[in-house]
């Protein structure tokens, strides 16, 4: 498990740099980041009302929990999807969950290599996890599609189905639409904090080494284990540069990645419930990294007098992982706030 997130941590880090294009960061980069220059810097349109229904391909029972998998359609996109629930729909509707991996790795690892979805169902959970554009069987090459759009564009992308997503999930009679939160590990935490900042009706949101901040991640050494074979990074780092000087130059080339950082999307959640976790000794995510986000974050739950909704762990001799003691805050959170 510890391998898998590794990996997929590093391929957020790494797709980010795919995306480099020359550009000149204007004045908002330093702005107070709002849900509206996170849309624009994602390139997201204001919602609109869409059409969304979906078809069942599959359904299976084990003792008492049920798997469907299931298409989404909306618009012009296919969205292969996963639920898992009890059998307590029966006798009333469900707090739900919508979980995502790190990338790139697909919603079926949540179920076949970390066993989460149906322990979560089992606990009383309605829990639903999605691809995301450019994975798994989608169409699309994702590395193409970041080197000619950009990441933020592309996680853009993933950000609309994400948001599908919950649009599908308000119509299903077994969940309690007034009791959905987000799980995200690694990419998926990152995307957790970026869906709760523009989506009010998560209620509930953990992201699990998901929370990157730049300058942290480059005054680290993190930097380059992440972009190390790459032929930005590997110029830079053969040139000995210093991480404020990849910074500047990854920077200036990405436009819009200075909006995409955990300390300033994190505050826009507040006051509504967030746990951060993560281990002492990511090397992907360094606890400097984590602690920026702490700091802003708490900064606006004080003001919002919620400090009490907010809490991040960082588990000492853990890596990159999301540990059963992990596991264990994140299930006593969801239990407290949905």
């Amino acid at each position: 498990m510890r391998k898998l997130a590794a990996r997929s941590a590093g391929l957020i880090l790494q797709l980010f740099l795919l995306a480099c294009t020359p550009a000149t960061e204007d004045v908002e980069a330093i702005a107070p980041l709002t849900v509206g220059r996170l849309r624009q810097a994602l390139q997201i349109q204001e919602p609109t009302p869409e059409k969304i229904w979906a078809r069942i391909d599959s359904f299976s029972e084990r003792r008492d929990i049920v798997t469907q998998y299931l298409t989404l359609h909306a618009g012009d996109s296919a969205i292969p999807a996963v639920a898992c629930y009890s059998r307590l729909v029966e006798s009333r509707q469900l707090p739900t969950l919508l979980w995502m991996p790190g990338s790139p790795n697909v919603k079926e690892d949540l179920i076949n290599t970390l066993d989460l979805l149906p322990t979560w169902a089992d606990r009383g959970f309605f829990v639903f996890s999605i691809d995301r554009p450019f994975h798994g069987d989608r169409p699309g090459d994702r590395e193409n599609e970041i080197r000619q759009r950009g990441f933020p564009a592309v996680l853009g992308d993933y950000i609309v189905d994400l948001q599908r997503a919950v649009d599908y999930l308000m119509t299903r009679p077994e969940v309690d639409t007034q009791r959905v939160g987000m799980i995200g590990l690694s990419t998926g935490g990152l995307e957790a904090l970026i869906l709760g900042a523009i989506d009010p009706r998560l209620k509930a949101i953990i992201c699990v080494s998901g929370q990157v901040t730049w300058p942290e991640v480059f005054a680290s050494d993190a930097w380059k284990r992440i972009f190390a074979g790459l032929p930005v990074a590997d110029s830079l780092i053969a040139a000995g540069a210093p991480g404020v000087r990849a910074l500047a130059v990854l920077t200036e080339r990405m436009p819009g990645l200075t909006s995409i950082d955990a300390s300033r999307v994190a505050p826009l959640i507040a006051p509504r419930p967030l746990l951060l976790l993560g281990g002492v000794n990511d090397l992907l995510v360094p606890g400097a990294s984590s602690h920026a986000t702490a700091a802003a974050a708490e900064r606006a739950y004080a003001r919002q007098s919620a400090l009490d909704h907010f809490t991040m762990r960082l588990e000492p001799g853990r890596g990159h992982a999301f540990s059963k003691k992990m596991q264990t805050q994140t299930l006593a959170w969801c239990e407290r706030w949905l």
